[in-house]
């Protein structure tokens, strides 16, 4: 088994991918900035965390016992809609995955894995394989698919394995970021009125724990290059509002139409992942109306203990 090194372990993805590897009694070494808030970092043995002040490459080999560890990137700055037009998705970023791979070559890693994402395609409402030409429409998509040309051609240099995943839509427990399911249990838990869009989108939902199951399998494979990443089925935004509203026993009223379609709406989002199951002997397991009960679920368990904390 190789040794593991996660940079951005306080993210969605790296959160979880962190529970998986200690619930398999995995060790890992996670590397952070010295503000960043660690799960397990004080109370699991299997977990070291290496810290640096402001930038990655303050981090050097010595004093890690590592042999030819696999390097999960993890971090991004700037992931809200809000944000995609930020000037910050090039002069930060950029750099960023330069670093990165770069340290990942200091400390003699043989993988180096990042996250890309579907906005490096662009706006093009069709199911989306590798062999689609570029054409993103935001800063965020088109740092994100200059940053895998160049961990690609560092990864080269370095000599080590790459692989790119390009992720479309994730959902799950603990989410960072309140997008669309996330925002639509609260606001049902609570009964809330809901505006939405006709809901005649089809976008492409992955739940979070087969993407850990899906790294797993990676970390001891080569690098798979460029590769999708989501459940290589889209399905209905109104067919996801009515699931969670029956889940939840809502009585939340949803006015279907209230919100117009962006002029760049997608209405249709689906990855092709045919190379990354073929290449892993991977698919994902968790069909949406479970991964939606598992989501509830957790929300609910956390209000609970929040109503409690408040007492």
């Amino acid at each position: 088994m190789a040794d593991i090194i996660v940079h951005g372990a306080s993210s969605f993805l790296g959160k979880h991918f962190v529970k998986k590897l200690v619930s398999k009694n995995l060790p890992v070494l996670i590397l952070a900035r010295e503000t960043s808030k660690i799960e397990f970092e004080q109370s699991h043995p299997l977990v070291k965390v290496a810290r640096y002040k402001k930038f990655i490459e303050e981090i050097q080999h010595h004093g890690f016992k590592l042999n030819a560890p696999v390097f999960f990137e993890f971090s991004w700055e700037g992931v809200f809609g809000s944000e995609r037009n930020d000037p910050r998705q090039i002069s930060f970023n950029l750099p960023l995955i330069s670093a990165s791979v770069k340290t990942a070559g200091n400390l003699k890693a043989k993988h180096w894995i990042g996250i890309g994402s579907q906005a490096e395609y662009g706006n093009l409402n069709r199911t989306i394989s590798e062999k689609e030409e570029c054409k993103p429409t935001t800063l965020y998509g088109k740092a994100k698919l200059e940053c895998s040309k160049i961990s690609s051609e560092l990864c080269r240099e370095f000599n080590i394995e790459h692989s790119w995943l390009r992720l479309f839509s994730v959902y799950g427990p603990d989410d960072n970021h309140e997008w669309l399911i996330q925002y639509l249990i609260k606001k049902m838990m609570l009964h809330k009125e809901i505006d939405v869009t006709k809901g005649e989108q089809k976008w492409d939902y992955l739940y979070v724990e087969d993407i850990a199951e899906m790294f797993l399998k990676l970390m001891n494979a080569k690098g798979v290059g460029i590769a999708n990443l989501g459940s290589g089925k889209a399905i209905g935004v109104r067919q996801i509002i009515t699931i969670i509203k029956d889940l939840t026993k809502s009585n939340s009223k949803i006015n279907f139409g209230a919100v117009p379609y962006r002029p760049d709406q997608v209405m249709l989002m689906e990855a092709d992942i045919s190379k990354l199951s073929g290449f892993l002997g991977w698919k994902p397991t968790t069909g949406i109306e479970e991964g939606l009960r598992k989501t509830i679920d957790f929300l609910k368990f956390r209000e609970r203990k929040d109503y409690i904390g408040k007492k």
